[in-house]
């Protein structure tokens, strides 16, 4: 764990993903299994600096792919990184600059956490989605007994994966992680309820844990192997982040 100051500006937004890593790609080849990608029109909400955007731009024509980004800074840099950076816009998931019925896809990877209406966020989606579009999202899951975000205490941020946090009392986690959200699995229902949607997948996925096969080796490679197990096991319920995919209801 760090100790740093309470304005560090991770805290607040989220730190993104600097490379395309194992556990995104993991992610990513589960998501292949549920959503075709091919020749879609997708937006990333969220895009930090814009890795998920690269791997989108492999499956579909380049000029398809969009990024939304609320840090300006952040967008500036994933501009660099893009060959068609016009289509990276700075916003925030609430107020969309985009117009009604725009995507194929629309992903967020671990973004409604930090939002600060996560309920307004998921209306502008499915706003900018096409009927029978898809809305696809990575969030916490309050299964997960280690708050990943770190906490404040004292004035200070401490930065780490802390303990059982996610299954206090939400007064409790709140006051320690004002900064983030959580979400039960009735959470997530509520979160869409009455939405132009339906779930056509919710399950929870453990992280990729490859810092901890490096680490361990062989016993980290079999202990990566038993939680990834878990996720075809009601024991998914322990999953890191939710998966939700949600589709939109044809006109």
């Amino acid at each position: 764990m760090q100790i740093l100051s309470k304005e560090t500006k991770f805290a607040h937004l989220g730190k993104p993903g600097t490379i395309f890593s194992k556990g995104f790609q993991r992610r990513l080849d589960i998501l292949k299994t549920l959503v075709v990608f091919q020749d879609k029109k997708i937006l990333d909400v969220g895009t930090g600096l814009g890795v998920w955007l690269h791997k989108f731009a492999e499956m579909t024509d380049p000029a398809n792919v969009y990024g939304l980004e609320y840090d300006p800074e952040l967008a500036v840099e994933a501009k660099k990184r893009l060959s068609i950076p016009e289509n990276i816009l700075i916003g925030g998931a609430e107020q969309m600059p985009f117009a009604d019925n725009f995507f194929d896809i629309v992903f967020s990877n671990e973004v409604l956490e930090h939002v600060q209406d996560d309920r307004k966020a998921v209306q502008e989606m499915l706003r900018v989605l096409k009927p029978g579009g898809v809305v696809i999202a990575f969030t916490p899951n309050r299964g997960w007994p280690f708050e990943q975000h770190g906490m404040f205490l004292n004035g200070k941020y401490i930065w780490g994966n802390i303990p059982l946090l996610p299954w206090m009392p939400r007064y409790i986690r709140q006051k320690f992680s004002p900064h983030v959200k959580n979400y039960s699995n009735a959470d997530i229902k509520r979160l869409f309820a009455g939405l132009p949607g339906e779930f056509i997948y919710h399950k929870h996925v453990f992280s990729g844990f490859d810092g901890l096969a490096r680490k361990l080796g062989f016993l980290g490679r079999r202990l990566q192997k038993f939680f990834h197990f878990m996720e075809k096991t009601p024991l998914h319920f322990f999953g890191i982040s939710h998966l939700i995919v949600v589709k939109k209801f044809k006109q």
